[in-house]
């Protein structure tokens, strides 16, 4: 579906001085018929910032919002050429699939990690190591008896002291149950952690 951005109460010849110059835009620079109407507000935005500048004993309104608007197209196309960011270089999309994935459907965005690293680069990130702890943490405790699940829960909040308290057990009978919980952990692959 096609939308046409809105300049009501906007100078017509900046209205049409904008859609025309995104027109030209599109396929120059990696933008694309999709980046047309942020490119419109965009130059609109600026365009109506500097409004404030014009002074008509300089020069006509049209010949200054003329310059206004190329004058930020060339920020533009200079950022988009920045070697930082250069678009040329994108070789590659995220739905490619990977190639020697375990299977056809795996795409490149799956290897993302938040910090926008591709991958494990040979060694595992700090991130990809805490949710494999908590994966196999969770897994453990999915298979103790519901008695030890509790005291799980507990131990995160509170100590062995106030545990016994609260349950009317003797502290030894409870150090009896961490034995037992120690002993899960360790039998789960999780020894390190202990």
């Amino acid at each position: 579906m096609f939308y046409r951005n809105s300049y009501d109460g906007i100078d017509g010849y900046a209205a049409d001085l904008i859609r025309h110059k995104a027109r030209q835009l599109v396929g120059k620079a990696g933008l694309t018929e999709d980046d047309r109407q942020d490119l419109e507000q965009e130059l609109m935005i600026d365009l109506l910032g500097r409004m404030k500048h014009f002074n008509p004993a300089k020069g006509k309104k049209t010949t200054f919002m003329t310059r206004i608007v190329e004058r930020r197209i060339s920020t533009i196309l200079e950022a988009r050429f920045a070697q930082c960011r250069d678009w040329r270089k994108c070789t590659a999309s995220l739905n490619d699939p990977i190639p020697g994935g375990d299977n056809d459907s795996a795409e490149r965005i799956e290897q993302v990690c938040s910090d926008g690293q591709m991958g494990h680069h040979g060694r595992d990130t700090n991130e990809q190591r805490q949710n494999d702890i908590r994966f196999d943490v969770e897994r453990v405790i999915a298979a103790l008896p519901v008695d030890l699940q509790e005291l799980c829960e507990k131990l995160q909040s509170s100590n062995m002291a106030e545990i016994a308290r609260e349950m009317g057990i003797p502290r030894s009978t409870l150090y009896g149950q961490l034995t037992k919980l120690r002993d899960a952990f360790r039998d789960g692959g999780l020894e390190e952690y202990l």
